[in-house]
């Protein structure tokens, strides 16, 4: 069977998805990119920067159907063909199940680069190093600018989510697009019993707590509230959710019984659903009387907002950012019961054991390999292109 021909599986399919985005523009196009831009700026009266963000602001991200499965991803997994401080991108790999998906059923699924708004953003090739040197930018400012456009409309897109969300990431990052502005919307346009997760948290997560409490974490609607990398005391971090959501595992195994690890995990639950606000009154309700039945000899008395943004609790040794836990292709996810489970499969890695895993395509759940992930981007070892959809043209859709 020819290479051409040949069949390869949905991890494969992702990998050549983003090997082609990472390809060189053409020579010159990055600057006919940027001049596009500034001109385009110069007419209204902004800086490139401004004009950028809202230019992504109002680009159509909206659902064509009603009840679409939207999926979300965040930072990416290990590959064996990559080199060893490269992960494969969980954007293809949302990319690739949404395919899947609408060939199963046409229409039934979405993912953000794949809209007519990401489509035209990623046109723009914000993350290329041609595209932010002829804009007068360097790489921080330029790795900036893509990251508040691609905000700007990851916001848009979580807020027209009325279907299940299915949420490409293991572990929850504090300053990552996906927890900082997408949780917050999805958990009040669709609610948290409907995000799913398809990688599994991070073994290490997990570790000494009794099967209640593993159970309890791993639930979409749980991971879609917590994170668990704790604020730095000495430079108290600007995202708002950074604080409310952190949850001290060390402490929580420390806790006697699973009634008291619950309690503690619905308590910052409850901080992060009063920092939502308008809409998610009803649940903090029913946390705050769930905690009190566990906890009867203790009063439940949540943070206010402004408190909750100007508290930091002491900071834990700093550990290895992970990226995510397992993924795999092939299954459809239910919004009541979440992914179904595969059987367990492995995945070949360079000079390392196999490892077992479980999820959605037919790939694999590889070990979650550290990557050193700066606060600034969800996407630090992603390919410098914005991703293109297959087919889309080079024009940047500004009409100049």
């Amino acid at each position: 069977m020819s290479e051409a021909t040949a069949v390869r599986t949905p991890v494969q399919q992702a990998l050549a998805r983003q090997t082609a985005a990472a390809a060189a523009l053409p020579e010159g196009e990055g600057e006919r990119i940027a001049y596009e831009i500034i001109e385009a700026a110069d007419k209204a009266g902004k800086s490139p920067q401004e004009y950028i963000v809202d230019y992504a602001r109002k680009l159509d991200v909206k659902a064509p159907r009603e009840g679409m499965k939207s999926a979300f991803w965040s930072f990416g997994i290990p590959h064996p063909d990559l080199p060893q401080d490269q992960v494969l991108s969980s954007q293809f790999l949302a990319s690739v199940w949404t395919d899947m998906e609408n060939a199963s059923v046409d229409g039934s699924a979405r993912y953000l680069e794949g809209t007519p708004g990401g489509e035209e953003l990623g046109q723009l090739h914000l993350w290329d190093a041609d595209v932010y040197t002829a804009l007068g930018l360097n790489k921080a400012q330029g790795d900036a600018l893509a990251r508040d456009a691609w905000s700007a409309l990851s916001e848009n897109y979580a807020k027209a989510t009325d279907g299940e969300a299915i949420v490409f990431t293991g572990e929850m990052v504090p300053w990552s697009v996906a927890y900082e502005t997408e949780m917050p919307q999805l958990r009040c346009a669709t609610g948290p019993e409907n995000i799913h997760f398809i990688y599994d948290l991070p073994e290490d997560v997990l570790k000494g707590l009794p099967s209640e409490s593993r159970q309890l974490l791993s639930e979409g609607w749980v991971r879609s509230h917590v994170h668990f990398r704790a604020p730095d005391e000495n430079n108290p971090p600007p995202q708002k959710y950074w604080t409310a959501g952190y949850l001290d595992v060390e402490q929580l195994r420390s806790l006697p019984t699973p009634e008291a690890q619950r309690a503690a995990v619905l308590e910052v639950c409850a901080r992060v659903a009063t920092l939502d606000g308008v809409g998610r009154e009803a649940d903090v309700e029913r946390l705050v009387e769930e905690i009190k039945v566990l906890r009867p000899d203790h009063e439940v008395v949540l943070p206010s907002v402004e408190e909750q943004q100007s508290q930091v609790p002491t900071a834990a040794p700093a550990s290895e950012i992970r990226t995510h836990a397992p993924y795999l292709p092939g299954v459809t996810v239910n919004a009541k019961t979440g992914p179904a489970p595969l059987e367990s499969l492995t995945l070949p890695t360079k000079g390392t054991a196999t490892v077992q895993a479980h999820s959605f395509l037919p790939g694999v759940t590889p070990q979650a390999k550290s990557v050193v992930a700066p606060n600034t981007t969800d996407t630090p070892t992603a390919p410098p292109k914005a991703p293109p959809a297959p087919e889309q043209s080079n024009d940047t859709g500004m009409g100049v």
